[in-house]
């Protein structure tokens, strides 16, 4: 089968690789939509960053519809024909946390496209228990989108957004822009997302932004403005970096809360005054449990409508790695790119 895969920083090929047998636990699934995340471009860009350092080669990409062809021994959830969409977490169950059901956190986890080959590829093995089915009033294209969503709404529950709150969201990427829909969905009365680029921001606003920020004025001041002066309830930093997890904390109440869910690449400095004043919380939010499922709910019934997050669909063949030179270079048009694959 053809797969996309990495060799290094800015070294992706297209290559025929062994078609994957499922085992025990596992469904092997024939992939239609497999969708860029920040994390795989982040791979493409600077490599190895959460790849294990000693990684020769490896297929990327964790964000996937498709069809089950085959199922692995003990697998009774699934059939072949069912149309499924899947999260990238693979755990060990046995740990402290998983013992807990924080299989986000588990000690010993392993991920799609990470630490296993992923969804870039004509098919894919994955657990049993990181398939969710897809039901027919759900496209393929929304599909591919639950990944990236259920981050979103582990964040917003990990934040205890509440019906009438107002939330700031840092950054304009795909998980920014979720996190507007899954702050909407979750009853926020007013989002205000700070943006970097000119597009994005128009975006957000079709997102369900009550207004967009741009970073290069003073966003905590036009926080503050648009909340009677006292900053937002709860604040999502989606963007990595120092100065946006500064800009999150500062632009929440007393007693609000930030949740962190960007991933960083350098250690920065942090002025933590207003934490202990305020009695300001901080939260870090990391991937998601088993949020697919009310993902998938809120796809069906119309809370959440992310199909105008795609950028653009392009075909899976060798000039495919073009399309992450696409993103890392042109962001202010791109956000989310998806390869039709089948």
């Amino acid at each position: 089968m053809k797969a996309l895969r990495w060799h290094g920083a800015k070294d992706l090929r297209f290559e025929d690789v062994p078609e994957p047998v499922p085992g025990a636990g596992e469904v092997k699934v024939k992939i239609v939509y497999a969708g860029i995340c920040g994390t795989d471009l982040r791979e493409y860009a600077v490599g190895p960053y959460m790849l294990p350092p000693d990684t020769r080669s490896i297929t990327l990409g964790h964000e996937f519809s498709g069809v089950v062809t085959e199922t692995g021994e003990g697998v009774t959830a699934f059939r072949p024909g069912d149309r499924v969409t899947g999260l990238g977490y693979r755990y060990c169950g046995e740990c402290y946390c998983c013992k807990r059901m924080q299989y986000n956190i588990c000690y010993n986890q392993g991920f799609t496209g990470l630490t296993v080959d992923g969804c870039m590829a004509e098919y894919l093995v994955t657990p049993d228990y990181s398939c969710f089915r897809l039901p027919d009033t759900v496209s393929d294209e929304a599909g591919s989108l639950v990944e990236p969503l259920s981050v979103a709404v582990h964040a917003v529950k990990r934040g205890n957004v509440q019906a009438g709150d107002t939330v700031a969201v840092i950054g304009d990427g795909t998980i920014g822009l979720c996190l507007v829909m899954a702050a909407r969905a979750a009853g926020a009365a007013a989002v205000y997302v700070v943006s970097k680029h000119e597009k994005r921001a128009a975006k957000a606003m079709e997102m369900g932004a009550t207004s967009v920020i741009s970073n290069t004025a003073d966003p905590v001041a036009a926080i503050r403005e648009r909340t009677s002066g006292i900053g937002a309830d709860v604040s999502f930093e989606s963007v990595g970096n120092n100065q946006a997890a500064q800009l999150a904390v500062d632009a929440i109440r007393h007693d609000g809360t930030t949740v962190i869910v960007g991933l960083f690449e350098k250690a920065g400095q942090f002025n933590f005054g207003e934490v202990p004043l305020g009695e300001k919380n901080i939260k870090g939010s990391s991937i998601y449990v088993r949020e697919a499922e009310a993902v998938i709910a809120m796809l069906e019934d119309g809370r959440l409508k992310p199909e105008g997050l795609i950028s653009s669909i392009v075909p899976f063949d060798e000039k495919a790695g073009a399309a992450f030179e696409q993103l890392l270079t042109d962001k202010e048009n791109n956000l989310k790119i998806l390869f039709r694959v089948s």
